[in-house]
C-alpha cells in the first residue's frame, strides 16, 4: 500500500517535469513576422501616430480633446480586427497642428466611407460606416478652440 506522502511525492515530480521545457534536436521555428495593417488599419495607426506627436506639444486646454479623438481612434483600430499592442510613436520631434489633425481626419472620413460602400461584408461596412460618421466628428471637434 502506497502511502499518501509518496502519492504526493510522485505528483510533484511528474508536474515538474512537465513543467521542463521538453530537449528536442528540432531546430526552433523562426519568429512570425509582425501583422501587416490593411489600408484601414494602417490609416489608423497613421492617426493615432499624428495625435501622439500633437499631444508632445498641446496646451492643457487642446490634451484633453486630443486625447478623447487618440483614444477613439485606438478603438476603431481594434473594432477593424487589429489585436497587435500599439508601438510608442511619442520618440518623433515632428510638430502635428490642428490643422494638419483636421485635414488627416476629413480624409479619414472620405476613405472609411468609400471603403465602406466597397466592403463585401455587411459587418465590415457598418464598422467602416460608424468611423467614418466618428472621423467626421473628429474634424468639428477639432475646429473648436
Amino acid at each position: 500500500m502506497t502511502d499518501r506522502r509518496r502519492v504526493l511525492q510522485a505528483g510533484l515530480v511528474c508536474t515538474a517535469l512537465l513543467a521542463l521545457p521538453a530537449c528536442s534536436s528540432e531546430t526552433a521555428e523562426p519568429p512570425e513576422s509582425p501583422p501587416v495593417p490593411d489600408p484601414e488599419q494602417a490609416d489608423e495607426l497613421a492617426l493615432i501616430t499624428a495625435y501622439d506627436q500633437a499631444l508632445t506639444t498641446a496646451g492643457v486646454r487642446s490634451e484633453a480633446t486630443l486625447r478623447v479623438i487618440r483614444d477613439e481612434h485606438v478603438a476603431h483600430l481594434r473594432a477593424l480586427g487589429w489585436e497587435q499592442p500599439l508601438a510608442n510613436t511619442t520618440t518623433s520631434a515632428q510638430r502635428v497642428g490642428r490643422k494638419a489633425l483636421q485635414n488627416a481626419e476629413r480624409e479619414a472620413a472620405r476613405s472609411r466611407a468609400r471603403a465602406a460602400t466597397n466592403a463585401e461584408d455587411s459587418e465590415r461596412a457598418q464598422i467602416l460606416a460608424l468611423i467614418a460618421a466618428s472621423e467626421a466628428q473628429h474634424v468639428v471637434s477639432l475646429e473648436r478652440p
